[in-house]
C-alpha cells in the first residue's frame, strides 16, 4: 500500500502521484486509493520514480498475489544523505522483480512507494 495512504489516508495525495508519468500509467483507483498498474507500465514507471527520488518498496501483482520481498533484504537510510542511494537499490530490485515474475505483462500490480518525505512522515508517526 502506498505509504502516504498508509499515514494519511486515501484522500491525500502521494508524492507518487506528483510524478508526470503516473497519470498516464494508472490503470485505475482502489477504493482504498492505492493505484493499480499493469505490469508493464508498472516497469516502465520505476525510472521516472528513480528520478523522482521515490524508492518502490514493494510490488504486490495479482491475480494470485505475488508479493516481492527483496525489500526485506534492505536496511532502512539513518538520513537523508543514503535516500538516492536506498532508492537506486530498491528500485532495481523492483524492476529485477517484475521482469523475473511469470505474470502476463498486462497482469495488474500496486506498487508500494515512498519518498524521502514521507517515509520521515512515517517514521515520526511510528514513533
Amino acid at each position: 500500500m502506498s505509504s502516504l495512504i498508509l499515514a494519511q489516508g486515501p484522500s491525500v495525495m502521494s508524492d507518487l502521484e506528483m510524478v508526470p508519468a503516473v497519470a498516464s500509467a494508472v490503470l485505475r483507483r482502489m477504493p482504498n486509493g492505492e493505484l493499480i498498474f499493469t505490469v508493464e507500465r508498472a516497469l516502465n514507471l520505476i525510472g521516472a520514480c528513480s528520478w523522482s527520488g521515490i524508492a518502490v518498496l514493494g510490488v504486490e501483482v495479482f491475480p494470485g498475489l505475488n508479493v516481492s520481498t527483496y525489500d526485506q533484504h534492505l536496511k532502512s537510510p539513518t538520513n537523508e544523505s543514503h535516500w538516492s542511494g536506498y532508492v537506486r537499490t530498491s528500485n532495481a530490485l523492483a524492476e529485477d522483480f517484475l521482469r523475473k515474475n511469470p505474470a502476463p505483462s498486462t497482469a495488474e500490480c500496486i506498487l508500494t512507494t515512498t519518498s524521502w518525505r514521507e517515509f520521515c512522515e512515517i517514521e515520526r508517526n511510528t514513533l
